[in-house]
């Protein structure tokens, strides 16, 4: 009760400020509404607050404790079999504006009619690229490491980056990353299957229940602004879990949101239950930085290539990290010149099918 009462007063808050557009209010009291929805996902956990794991940063981004969910697991499991075999395209677009019915009901004035949705708002509108081959690179992790993250802000090409909420001056931070024509997303904290491994404060973790989820997803997202949706931040454990990727995705459709599963297991359900609620959602393809080597970062870079060009599109996710930026600088260009174009991460949604008013 006490984690439904902060929400709803957090909820409170934000309306009475009267500054928020008519589709963020409704949104926010559509998420303290899932709080008591008895037709919401029976999450069984105690309901009791797991102790947060605290992260110190600072020694910067290389500290041994850094964030990342290239520690949860090995390289060569986290990217397997994607050259032989080039997945099928998996988007999953909302079918417009107004919002479709769902197995778990969201409150019908979480989303107004006739307004964009937060995905759509925005969404970093790039030309339409015919049939070239498209790319979306995403870089995880920013804000932590202003440098590095200030660098991959000025990467030669509209990317999207997804910063972690725990990350500070984070309003400044997108502000300058989304007037250099970047898109933005939230680099959602999640438990990771191993416990020597820590995904930072505020994680979702298993053992919460729906209330929980629901007070830390509120605290996350409202840390800033601007943001097109979210992508898990480790969540090997959380992921596979649906009953609490449910209650995720109740907030993702009451916000507006989209949803990127980083994939990092593969046993995440991610992806299908943002469709279960026609939450628009896409699938990462490769990882560029697992391991923080040039030449097997190259093979991951060639690795993006061919999924694009056999399938037409690649999503792509890295780090801000010296040796990644420094490929992409010399990559990026080379590709460009070769014909692929590089497109946001709400672009592979749009192209399959969803069109953006405005």
């Amino acid at each position: 009760m006490l984690g439904a009462a902060m929400v709803a007063g957090a909820v409170s808050a934000m309306i009475a400020a009267g500054s928020m557009l008519e589709l963020d209010r409704a949104a926010h009291k559509a998420v303290s509404d899932l709080a008591d929805k008895s037709t919401a996902p029976d999450v069984s956990a105690p309901s009791g607050r797991q102790k947060q794991p605290q992260m110190d940063f600072s020694k910067g981004y290389d500290a041994p404790n850094r964030p990342g969910y290239m520690v949860e697991r090995p390289s060569d499991e986290m990217n397997n079999g994607q050259t032989e075999a080039i997945p099928q395209p998996r988007v999953n677009p909302l079918p417009n504006v107004t919002p479709s019915p769902t197995p778990l009901p969201v409150p019908d004035k979480g989303v107004v009619p006739g307004t964009q949705l937060a995905w759509q708002k925005f969404a970093t509108h790039v030309p339409d690229t015919g049939n070239a081959p498209v790319i979306a690179i995403i870089i995880d992790d920013a804000g932590i490491d202003k440098p590095r993250t200030e660098r991959a802000a000025e990467l030669p090409a509209p990317i999207t980056l997804s910063y972690l909420p725990y990350a500070t001056h984070l309003p400044e931070q997108v502000a300058t990353a989304r007037k250099r024509g970047h898109e933005i997303m939230l680099h959602m904290p999640m438990e990771p299957t191993s416990r020597a491994v820590d995904p930072g404060p505020h994680a979702l973790l298993t053992s919460y229940d729906k209330v929980a989820i629901l007070n830390e997803m509120s605290w996350m997202l409202d840390r800033f602004s601007g943001y097109v949706g979210v992508n898990n931040h480790m969540g090997s454990k959380f992921t596979a879990d649906p009953e609490r990727m449910a209650v995720v995705m109740q907030v993702m459709k009451a916000r507006g949101l989209m949803f990127l599963d980083s994939r990092t297991s593969a046993k995440s359900v991610g992806y299908q239950e943002a469709q279960k609620f026609d939450v628009p959602a896409i699938e990462r393809d490769v990882f560029l930085d697992d391991a923080d080597d040039a030449a097997k970062i190259s093979l991951m870079l060639d690795r993006v290539e061919s999924v694009a060009r056999k399938r037409g599109y690649a999503v792509a996710i890295g780090h801000p990290r010296d040796l990644t930026l420094e490929a992409l600088n010399k990559w990026i260009p080379k590709m460009q010149a070769a014909g692929f174009v590089f497109v946001p991460a709400t672009d592979i949604i749009r192209r399959n099918g969803v069109k953006v008013t405005g």
